[in-house]
C-alpha cells in the first residue's frame, strides 16, 4: 500500500511499524541496523537523508542506546463480535495484514513458531523502502493480551488488550511501543497524534472485517 508522505513519516518515527527494527531495504541495497538503521540511516548518493545514522547513538558494542526513551501509541475499538472471534483473529499473525495494509506481510518461522518475521513497505521522497524485523511472541494471557517484542534491530514491542461488552461485543485495544534515542524521540512523540490516527484507522478496519468473518460463520 502507498503511503502519503506524513504517513510514511509517522510511521517512520512512530511504532506504527510495530517497529523500525532488523533491516531496511531499499530497491536491492539491505542497510543493516547494526550499521545505522532507520529513515536517519537510509542515504541516497552516499549522502543521509536525515542527518546522522543512528550508530552514532549507540555505544560500542551497539546492542543498546546510550540515552533512549519509549514512545508508545494506543488506539482501540469496540467490535461487534464476541471477544472469542476477535481474539482467535488476532491470534493468526500472518492476518494481520488484512487490517494494517501498511505491513507486507507477516511470516511466522516454520521451525520456530513463536518467531515471526515482519515486513513494510512504502514510498516516500520518490523511493520505495522496506523495513523488515523480527518479532518473538509472549506469553498471552488466554482473552485479555497477546503481545510480542522485536530480537532484532531496534528495540521495539506490540501489546492487544480485549475487554469483554457483553456476550457479542468487545474492545480491543493495540498498543505499539518503540525505543529510540532521546533526540530522535523527542520528533516521535511529536507525530504520536499521526500514528495513533492510523493505528485507529486500521482498528476501525479489523472491527468490519471481524463482523464479516462473524457473519459468514454464523451463515456456515
Amino acid at each position: 500500500m502507498a503511503l502519503s508522505s506524513s504517513a510514511s513519516c509517522g510511521m517512520a518515527f512512530g511504532a506504527k511499524a510495530a517497529a523500525l527494527g532488523g533491516s531496511v531495504r531499499r530497491g536491492s541495497r539491505i542497510c543493516s541496523s547494526r550499521g545505522g538503521f532507520g529513515l536517519a540511516g537510509l542515504r541516497q548518493g552516499g549522502r543521509s537523508l536525515f542527518g546522522p545514522s543512528l550508530k552514532d547513538f549507540l555505544p560500542s558494542n551497539g546492542s543498546r542506546f546510550m540515552a533512549a526513551t519509549w514512545i508508545d501509541n494506543s488506539a482501540q475499538v469496540d467490535v461487534e463480535v464476541p471477544l472469542s472471534v476477535a481474539w482467535d483473529m488476532w491470534s493468526d499473525r500472518e492476518r494481520i495484514s488484512r487490517w494494517m495494509p501498511w505491513i507486507t506481510s507477516v511470516k511466522v518461522l516454520e521451525d520456530q513458531p513463536e518467531l515471526s518475521r515482519w515486513t513494510l513497505s512504502t514510498d516516500s521522497l520518490g523511493q520505495k523502502f522496506e523495513f523488515s524485523w523480527l518479532a518473538r511472541n509472549l506469553q498471552p494471557i488466554h482473552h485479555q493480551k497477546i503481545h510480542w517484542r522485536s530480537v532484532d534491530g531496534l528495540p521495539n514491542r506490540g501489546t492487544v488488550r480485549f475487554y469483554p461488552r457483553g456476550p457479542s461485543a468487545c474492545r480491543v485495544e493495540l498498543t505499539i511501543s518503540y525505543e529510540l534515542p532521546e533526540v530522535i524521540g523527542m520528533v516521535a512523540s511529536a507525530l504520536s497524534p499521526l500514528v495513533e490516527g492510523i493505528l485507529k484507522a486500521d482498528l476501525d478496519r479489523f472491527a468490519k472485517l471481524a463482523r464479516e468473518t462473524a457473519l459468514e460463520a454464523k451463515k456456515g
